[in-house]
């Protein structure tokens, strides 16, 4: 079986230049068949996979972070009848070497990209949960507010700093002048949920910002997202309770609530950006739907 390895070469403020020559030898001396191909610009990931569909190349290895991933998965999709039947065809992996790698902290697996490397001759293949965000997917945390703005600020703004500086530095920024939202929220079709919320992120997994655990309930393959909802807190309450993010502790206070669904709908009455795995994915209002099992993907062992 033929691996394709999808390398972005500016992930990780450009530390997957120095990383992929060691892993690529370690490719050459396990004496793997594989293709590398190295994206040029913003959405060229996308591109990539798209043109790898009917070759006989059935394994794709990304190397680089979440948001060369998600690039993936949807290029998979782009175009198809029936996207979810090609995602299901095609097992993927990671070597991380992005700013974040947020998504190999869910695995529960190291974040070494040399050891992720070695990991792929011995690893497992897991039939992970996929969400579905209008027509395109996800697969670590989608969300609306607070985050997403953040999410717009590093896009256009601090895509040259690490995952967890990014993050704080867009927070900062997005501080001064953000206004939480008034939304309301339907669960797998019951009554609506009204409520001024600082935010709500949507995990399929626990981590995003590098390494901020805002879902701590969420796992990846019990065919349910689990919602944070942060409700109408202010900004020093925000900066008080920061840091606990990290640990998931911020569920603890009293104006934050978790919840799991299958099928999610957001509106609001202002205009509010979404965000999905950190890429920006339109304006509310916004349809969101689990797929169980649909993402196959390498988990290295031991």
């Amino acid at each position: 079986m033929k691996t394709a390895f999808i390398i972005n070469p500016v992930a990780g403020r450009g530390r997957t230049k120095d990383i992929w020559p060691r892993a690529k030898r370690i490719m050459e001396e396990k004496e793997l068949d594989f293709l590398e191909i190295y994206t040029e610009k913003r959405g060229h990931a996308s591109q990539i996979a798209q043109q790898l569909k009917g070759r006989g190349i059935t394994r794709i290895i990304v190397v680089g972070g979440d948001g060369t991933l998600h690039e993936v998965i949807n290029g998979l999709a782009w175009g198809e009848e029936r996207p979810e039947e090609v995602i299901r065809e095609f097992t993927l992996g990671m070597i991380p070497t992005g700013t974040g790698s947020d998504f190999y902290r869910s695995l529960k697996v190291p974040l070494d990209p040399l050891k992720a490397a070695r990991g792929l001759f011995h690893c497992k293949t897991l039939s992970l949960d996929l969400g579905k965000i209008n027509d395109g997917y996800f697969f670590n945390v989608a969300g609306v507010g607070f985050d997403a703005r953040v999410a717009q600020e590093i896009n256009f703004n601090f895509k040259w700093a690490s995952g967890t500086t990014a993050y704080v530095l867009a927070l900062l920024k997005v501080l001064l002048t953000y206004q939480n939202l008034n939304l309301e929220i339907v669960l797998d079709e019951e009554e609506p949920i009204t409520t001024r919320s600082l935010l709500l992120a949507v995990g399929n997994a626990r981590y995003y910002g590098g390494g901020m655990c805002i879902v701590p309930s969420a796992l990846l393959n019990d065919g349910y997202f689990h919602l944070c909802i942060i409700g109408d807190i202010g900004k020093g309450q925000l900066l008080w309770n920061l840091p606990k993010i990290f640990s998931g502790r911020h569920v603890e206070h009293k104006k934050v609530r978790e919840v799991k669904a299958q099928r999610i709908e957001i509106r609001a009455r202002e205009r509010a950006v979404i965000h999905a795995d950190g890429e920006l994915s339109g304006y509310l209002p916004v349809k969101i739907s689990i797929l169980p099992g649909t993402l196959k993907f390498l988990v290295p062992q031991g």
